[in-house]
């Protein structure tokens, strides 16, 4: 309790300029680690990203095959053509 009450006396002690001085060094370094804490929670770290070659890697494609007409249009005539 007596640590409390040396820098309360401290802290009355000093004047408007060493206080806003106090005050703004405060507060920048609460802005670094706050931000510092946001961009850790929204990022995955660098070494375990996953890395894509975007010389071999093809992203799926969900077209149809050029035989898959030729295909239905089999099954349509074997099941209607009756």
């Amino acid at each position: 309790m007596k640590t409390i009450k040396h820098y309360v006396n401290w802290f009355n002690e000093l004047n408007r300029d060493e206080k806003e001085t106090l005050g703004g060094a405060l507060v920048a370094v609460l802005g670094i680690l706050f931000l510092t804490w946001l961009t850790s929670t929204n990022s995955y770290p660098v070494l375990d990203a996953k890395t894509t070659d975007t010389q071999t890697h093809q992203q799926k494609t969900y077209e149809l095959k050029p035989s898959f007409n030729k295909y239905m249009n089999h099954v349509y005539n074997s099941k209607y053509s009756k």
